[in-house]
Order: C-alpha cells, then sequence, then structure tokens
C-alpha cells in the first residue's frame, strides 16, 4: 500500500508579488484537495510571513534563513515582477539571496533537490510615477537577474495573475505525476481523468429535462430544518454547506418530493469528491434489489472507479421511499457490510409529507441518520434558470417577460419552483411561439404533454406512438370516474379494467400499459405510501376532465348540475381554454354567482354603501416612502440593484409551500364566504378565457357580478379589519385571512387598525387579479372601470389597470388622478399603488418614466392643490422637494 509522500514548498518574492503569493496558497491547496490526493501526494507551503516567528538580535533575513534551513523544502517558488528588492549582506535582494541558496543546496544534494521554479512577470512600468527612476531601476535589476537566471536554467514568463495560477498548477501537476509513490503514475492519472469524465457525463445527463439539458447548475439549497418557510427568502436561514457532505461524510438522509434534483444532487457529490480524492459510489435503489445491494455496490467501486471497497468513503442510496417493500432490508444490508462506511439516503417524499408532524426522522435500523431536506428555488435562482436559457435558446422577448411568465405558470399550475419545472414551461413556450400565454394554461399543458409523449422512449414492438388526443380521451374518462366516485386513488388493476372497457366500447385501440407507464416515468402519476395511483400535480385531473366536459355532454351537465366547479374552479379555467368560446359555461357561473351572491348578502348583511375611504383623507406615509426612495435610488432600474430588490419582494408574497398541497378536496357547501371565493375565482378564470364568445352583454353581465362579488368580500374585510389587526387572524363562513406580519409590524394598536384598512382594496385586487386578468380581457376590464359609480370599486378597477397597463392605461390612469379629491385616500393610495410598481414589477423604462411622471402628478396635486398640474407645476414640485421634501 502506497504512503502519502509530502512536499515543502518554498515561496520567494519581492514585495510587490502579494496576489502571486496568494495565489500560491490556493493553487497548492486545489491541487491537495484533487490530483495529488489520487496520487498519495500532499504539497506544505512555507512563506516567511506565515511560518517565520518574529526576532531580535539579527537582520531580518538572518532570522528568515535560520527557520527556510530547518524547513529543508523540496520545492522553490521564486516570483518576481518590476521589483527587485532590498539588498541583504549576501546579495542583491531578499530574493535573490533565497534563489542562491536554493541553488547551492541543490547542487550539494545527491537527488537534485529542491526543484527550482522561477516565474517572471511582464507587468508594465508606469512611467507617469513620481519616483519613476528609482522604478526604472528595480527594473533594470530584474531583467539583469533574468538573464543571469538563463544562463543557469530554464524561467517561467507570466502575463497576468490567471497566467500565473494556470501555469504554476500545470508545474506542480507535473510534479506530482513524476515523485508520486505510485509505480506508474501516469496510467494513475489516466484513470482519474476517465473517472472524471464519466462522473461529468453522469451530472449533465441528470440535469436533463424531457431530453432538455439545463443550460446552468443551481446549486440546491439544503436546509438543516424540517419546517419550509412560507417565504422563499428565508430558505438560507438553516442552509448548510455541500462542502461538509464531501469533507465529512456522515449517516445522512436528505429529503424531498420527487423533481426537487436529488439525482443531480448525488451525481454532483460524487463528482466534486471525486475531484478532492475522494470515492463516493453512487447505487440507485430502483435498479438494484436488497440480496443484490451490497454486491452492486462492490462492482460498482471496481468497474466504475477501478478501485477496491476500501477505497469508498461513502455510499449514497438514491430513490429511497421507505414505505417501499423491501427498502428497509436493502439499508440494513448496506450497513451491515459495510460497517465503517457512511451512508447517504436520498428520501424521495410524496406531497403530503410537510403537512406531517408525528413522523420520526430516524431510520429503525442500527445506524443513527441526520435527516436534511431539499428546498424549493428562491426566485433570484429561478431568474438564472430563465436568463441563460433564453439566451441559449436565443430567446427574442426580452428575458425579464419571460421569467414573469415563468413565475405566473409555476405559480398557477401550482408547480414547486424548480429547475425541471422552469425547463418544462419554457420547453413548452418554445414549442407554442407566438400562442404562448401564462394565462392559457390549457394549451401550456397541452403542449407539455404532447412534448412528453414524442420524447418518451417508444417499444420496439410498436411501429408509432400513441395518438396524444386518444391519450387525453381516455384519461379524461377515468378522471370523470375519479371525480364522481369522490376518490382520487386508484390501483394498476383498475386503471387498465376501467380503460380496456372504454376503449372497447369505443373502437380505441390503444396500449394502456404503455400509457400507464408513461405517465409514471414521467410523474404525471405517482405511488402513495399504500402502493396506490394518483396524480402528482392535481391540475392535470382538473385537465383531463375539462376535456372530458368538452367531449361529453352527459358528464358537462352532471358538472354544471352539481356545481362541481365550485370545488374545482380549475376546471372551468381549463374548459373555456380549449377554444375560449364557451358559452354555456359563461351562462352557467352569471345564473350561479348571482344566485351565490344573494345567499351570501342573507347571512353577512352588511350594507351595500359601505365605504368608510370617502372619509379618509390623505394620509402619506412619508417615513416608508423616504426609506424606500433612500434604498432603490432615483437611478435603480438603470443599476444592478432592481433584479436583487424585485426577487426578494417576489419572493416575500409568494407561498412555497402552497405546492406541497396537492390533496384535491370538495369545499364544505355551508360556508357561503368561501363559496363565493370560489365562484369567483372559476367564473373570473372562465371569462378570461371567453374572448371568443360573441355574446357582448353576457360578458359584461358576467363581469358585473364578479366585481359584486369583490365588493362582498371587501365588506367583509372593512367589518374584520379590527380583529385582523389585533389577532392576525381571523376565520368567517369558511375563509380564513392571514396578516403578514412583515406588512404591519406596528406597536401603536391604532396605527395598526389604520394600516390594516388602508391596504384592503389593493390587497383585494392582488388576490382576485390573477383569475380575471388577461391582455384580451382588458377592454372589458376598461369598460368596466370608466362605467363604475361605486367609487372603492371603480379604485380597484384602476389599481388593476396600474398593475398590469393594457393600452391606453396612462391616459385612463392620468384622467382618474384628475377626477380624485387632492386631498383623498384614494388618491394616496393611487400614488402607492404607483410606487409599488415603480420599484417592484417594472421592467419597461418607457413605461417607468410614465408612472414616475403620473406619481408626481399625485403628489404635485396633493402638495401644490392644483386638481390638473401641468409640467410646469411637477417641474416647480421637483425643485421644492430637492430642497426640502414635502
Amino acid at each position: 500500500m502506497e504512503t502519502l509522500k509530502i512536499f515543502k514548498c518554498f515561496i520567494s518574492s519581492p514585495g510587490d508579488c502579494k496576489a502571486e503569493r496568494e495565489l500560491c496558497k490556493t493553487v497548492i491547496e486545489n491541487i491537495n484537495s484533487g490530483l495529488a490526493k489520487h496520487l498519495k501526494i500532499k504539497f506544505d507551503t512555507f512563506m516567511w510571513e506565515d511560518d517565520v516567528l518574529p526576532d531580535m538580535g539579527a537582520s531580518g533575513q538572518e532570522i528568515i534563513d535560520r527557520y527556510i534551513h530547518h524547513s529543508d523544502y523540496d520545492i522553490f517558488i521564486g516570483i518576481m515582477k518590476t521589483r527587485f528588492g532590498h539588498p541583504t549582506h549576501k546579495a542583491g535582494s531578499g530574493t535573490e539571496h533565497e534563489f542562491n541558496d536554493a541553488l547551492n543546496r541543490k547542487k550539494e544534494s545527491k537527488n537534485s533537490m529542491p526543484i527550482i521554479l522561477f516565474f517572471f512577470g511582464s507587468e508594465p512600468v508606469d512611467l507617469n510615477q513620481p519616483n519613476i527612476d528609482e522604478i526604472v531601476n528595480q527594473f533594470k535589476k530584474v531583467q539583469s537577474f533574468k538573464k543571469s537566471i538563463g544562463e543557469q536554467g530554464l524561467y517561467i514568463d507570466f502575463k497576468s495573475p490567471s497566467e500565473f495560477e494556470t501555469s504554476l498548477e500545470s508545474k506542480l501537476n507535473l510534479f506530482v505525476s513524476q515523485l508520486s509513490p505510485f509505480t506508474n503514475p501516469n496510467e494513475k492519472i489516466k484513470e482519474v481523468d476517465l473517472v472524471l469524465k464519466k462522473l461529468e457525463e453522469d451530472l449533465s445527463e441528470s440535469l436533463k429535462t424531457y431530453n432538455e439539458k439545463s443550460p446552468v447548475w443551481i446549486e440546491p439549497i439544503v436546509s438543516t430544518k424540517r419546517h419550509i418557510p412560507t417565504n422563499p427568502n428565508k430558505n438560507g436561514d438553516n442552509r448548510i454547506d455541500l462542502k461538509s457532505f464531501i469533507e465529512h461524510p456522515a449517516n445522512v438522509i436528505i429529503k424531498a418530493p420527487s423533481e426537487f434534483g436529488l439525482t443531480s444532487l448525488a451525481h454532483y457529490l460524487k463528482l466534486n469528491a471525486w475531484k478532492a480524492g475522494k470515492t463516493f459510489v453512487y447505487i440507485d435503489s430502483k435498479k438494484t434489489k436488497k440480496h443484490k445491494v451490497v454486491k452492486d455496490i462492490s462492482n460498482e467501486v471496481k468497474n466504475y472507479y477501478l478501485g477496491s471497497v476500501a477505497d469508498i468513503e461513502c455510499i449514497i442510496l438514491d430513490s429511497v421511499c421507505f414505505e417501499e417493500n423491501g427498502i428497509m432490508q436493502m439499508i440494513r444490508n448496506i450497513c451491515d457490510e459495510f460497517k465503517n462506511i457512511p451512508l447517504m439516503l436520498l428520501n424521495t417524499l410524496d406531497n403530503g409529507f410537510f403537512l406531517k408532524s408525528d413522523e420520526d426522522d430516524k431510520v429503525e435500523i442500527k445506524r443513527e441518520f441526520y435527516s436534511y431536506y431539499l428546498l424549493p428555488l428562491p426566485q433570484s435562482d429561478v431568474r438564472k434558470v430563465v436568463t441563460t436559457y433564453s439566451k441559449a435558446k436565443s430567446f427574442h422577448e426580452d428575458f425579464e417577460i419571460t421569467l414573469q411568465k415563468v413565475t405566473k405558470d409555476l405559480e398557477t399550475l401550482n408547480l414547486h419552483r424548480t429547475v425541471k419545472n422552469c425547463i418544462s414551461i419554457l420547453k413548452a413556450s418554445i414549442k407554442m411561439g407566438a400562442e404562448y400565454s401564462p394565462i392559457n394554461r390549457t394549451k401550456l399543458l397541452e403542449t407539455i404533454l404532447f412534448g412528453i409523449f414524442q420524447d418518451y422512449d417508444l417499444p420496439t414492438y410498436h411501429d408509432k406512438k400513441p395518438d396524444v388526443k386518444d391519450c387525453s380521451f381516455v384519461l379524461g374518462y377515468l378522471c370523470e370516474l375519479l371525480v364522481l366516485r369522490d376518490d382520487f386513488e386508484f390501483t394498476d388493476e383498475y386503471f387498465r379494467e376501467m380503460l380496456t372497457k372504454f376503449c372497447a366500447d369505443n373502437f380505441i385501440d390503444l396500449d394502456l400499459h404503455y400509457l400507464l407507464n408513461a405517465l409514471k416515468d414521467n410523474s404525471i402519476i405517482v405511488k402513495n405510501g399504500m402502493g396506490l395511483n394518483y396524480f402528482k400535480n392535481s391540475y392535470w385531473v382538473f385537465y383531463f376532465i375539462a376535456h372530458r366536459m368538452d367531449m361529453n355532454k352527459d358528464f358537462r351537465e352532471c358538472v354544471y348540475q352539481n356545481k362541481k366547479y365550485i370545488d374545482f374552479p380549475d376546471i372551468m379555467e381549463f374548459y373555456t381554454g380549449i377554444n375560449r368560446n364557451k358559452e354555456d359555461a359563461l351562462l352557467t357561473l352569471n345564473a350561479d354567482l348571482e344566485e351565490t351572491l344573494k345567499v351570501v348578502r342573507q347571512k353577512v348583511n352588511i350594507p351595500n354603501d359601505l365605504n368608510p375611504y370617502k372619509a379618509i383623507k390623505w394620509i402619506p406615509d412619508i417615513s416608508t416612502l423616504e426609506k424606500e426612495e433612500a434604498k432603490i435610488g432615483e437611478n435603480v432600474i438603470s443599476s444592478g440593484l432592481p433584479e436583487e430588490v424585485k426577487d426578494k419582494y417576489e419572493d416575500k408574497y409568494y407561498n412555497q409551500i402552497k405546492p406541497y398541497h396537492q390533496v384535491i378536496n370538495s369545499v364544505m357547501r355551508d360556508y357561503s364566504i368561501l363559496v363565493l371565493i370560489q365562484h369567483i375565482s372559476a367564473a373570473s378564470r372562465a371569462l378570461r378565457n371567453s374572448d371568443f364568445v360573441n355574446n357582448v352583454e353576457l360578458k359584461q353581465d358576467l363581469l358585473n357580478k364578479i366585481t359584486q362579488g369583490w365588493n362582498e368580500i371587501s365588506k367583509l374585510l372593512i367589518v374584520l379589519s379590527p380583529l385582523l389587526a389585533e389577532k392576525g387572524n381571523v376565520a368567517f363562513e369558511g375563509a380564513s385571512f392571514y396578516l403578514a406580519e412583515d406588512d404591519f409590524n406596528i406597536t401603536d394598536p391604532i396605527m395598526k387598525r389604520m394600516a390594516v384598512l388602508l391596504s384592503l382594496p389593493s390587497n383585494v385586487v392582488k388576490f382576485f387579479k390573477d383569475d380575471i386578468y388577461s391582455a384580451k380581457i382588458a377592454p372589458l376590464i376598461i369598460d368596466k372601470a370608466l362605467r363604475e359609480t361605486n367609487s372603492l370599486m371603480k379604485h380597484k378597477l384602476m389599481l388593476l389597470i396600474i398593475t398590469e397597463r393594457p393600452k391606453r392605461w396612462r391616459e385612463i390612469v392620468d384622467n382618474y388622478i384628475v377626477s380624485l379629491d387632492k386631498n383623498s385616500f384614494f388618491l394616496s393610495d393611487t400614488l402607492s399603488e404607483i410606487d409599488y410598481n415603480i420599484n417592484y414589477r417594472m421592467t419597461d423604462i418607457e413605461d417607468t418614466k410614465l408612472l414616475k411622471m403620473l406619481a408626481k402628478k399625485c403628489r404635485a396635486k396633493h402638495i401644490l392643490k392644483n386638481n390638473n398640474p401641468d409640467v410646469g407645476l411637477i417641474n416647480r414640485l421637483d425643485r421644492l422637494e430637492k430642497g426640502s421634501r414635502y
């Protein structure tokens, strides 16, 4: 067995080579943790500033010489650029003195040690320096010394620190290959490189999504805490550095839902472990058996790493699901056979895992395992994926707009923020081209489904791939059965039995075994702990139900009569999104929503004209406004700050726990407010997807009903606002409302109640806007806003227009500002919404300019007491604010 050989490197240079001296340490640390480890070599550095104890009674060079002599170094690394250094008793400079000493030691040694590496940098001389004569004199001495060295051997030139780093690394790697204790170091290096190439290929393959490779590596967030923060900004609070898993391998379980990237993480760890000179053996539990796993591990280290069991420093077992038959025995067999080797388990969880509270984090075997948790991506990482993918595919669209679409799709589809999900949406957007819109999820899912079946391997006995429409038709019938029995879990046998008969009755030739495997392999259908199948993401159920409604009139009428869409508002969205011309859906929703509104009004019984905002005057939050302006600054849009600020703000109001909840629930119909909210959502989504419906009056009437629903929710929140401010949450008629404490960190109870009340209009808009708004429905919303007589409802519609900015938005908002009282709450709130959009949502420079002008107009109207301030008054306000604010 080869023993570790240690070589000491002495680094010598004048004072102008500080950067290169630090690079020496970096290069040596990298080599020590990589190739040198594989070849049983280690380098130690010796530098006078780090390793020499200061003393008195002799010159500085003499003190250094004593330590150099005792260090008995094996490699001398000399560096010079433009400075030669101060003379000593024995030479023209300390570096020359140390070089001569190294040369003498080499001549006197029997093994021609130390190896001498001398580097000369070609840094240009600044002729404008005041002490140019001294600089030129030093430079001439360097050149003279370089010439004398050239007569005694070979030196190395470099032009930059990076070139020096590369050159030094190359020379030390050559040293490693020549002086390794291995009898055949060059063969060993080939083996190391061969394994490295395989490891890199494995990682690259694991990063593919439906045959589409991720263009960027996003380092996963591994947390030490089981708790998943609602706000992604807090994901890093308990983050653990991935290097710790490599530097100190231990018995751990890393847990995450499927498609979070556990397999990619495994390949990343084994690759970087190999670079650090360690062997991490990877085994997929799906590709082995409990009685074979020990043999497979031994074969893996032998065939993959060309090593032996003694080389293994960690075993990674992937695709672990503790509920699966045989998995515990497999883990136990590994632990019994490889008693002293750490075991890392990558545990794929079902979606309900994070909702449990009594799960034991310890595996019932003799070892103790530490649990860690893989978290979703924050907005900043989603940005990296979108930007790099868009660049790689040469997207013509602005990256910021693409990011907004992807973020919106992830949220509306209730998908986790993972690299795979981001790329699935981006890939679908390419195929859809001009048709792509984050609003029409029906088309998006149709494209994703088509891509899955196109990319899925075709069995050898097939001559062509199954028709995607046939698959959707059959799966629509399956989901009809699941809805009618109100049970969304099923066995393989149920799948085959029910669909075999359906296919026969409808003369459809479809390989159901192929269909089920395709759905399982692409994680559309997954198994729970009881071995039952279910649709991993609930939106697939709604998508297939919608298609069944389109194909089968009886089922559609059943959904309408039983008001199943109240349980699942997504159904109406997917149904109307098929061809955007479902007048029958609008007629049903219009009549049903009117009935629901009557029930709510009877139960709640709040006066319809409740509107406290008419009496509230302008209350500008000047201190907050000043803090935000100081933080972001006037030129924030052109700086590097907005992306970070916007990403954090998006994270602040994004609930990353929501995608863990994929349970399909029924609404309790006794709770009228909850039913109203669901009804508004279903009606809004249907109206949004009905741009080809010709019945304009029907669409106007449904929008009126929707906004009346907004008004009912607003009235309820106004009444409940004191309780909400006091307790932080309140429930009424099945609906629960929570206060975002980060936004209302106010100690004074009166001020807090006022803040909660003032925030309600914009929050109601934020809650419902994603259901209702699309560019195609914008003219209908504008028409409603201009005709609206209820001041509070009109204000909410104007806030929606400010946020989404459809055509004519500037003119409409400007006229609205002019119409408002100069001391009103509505003017103050309009300014707040404009400022919010400037600071956190804007990407278009022209829109930003227009919003800033409108913001100035709001302030000028209030401060200068003019109903319609012109450019002159706005400029005057600018001058006043620069002198003394307000």
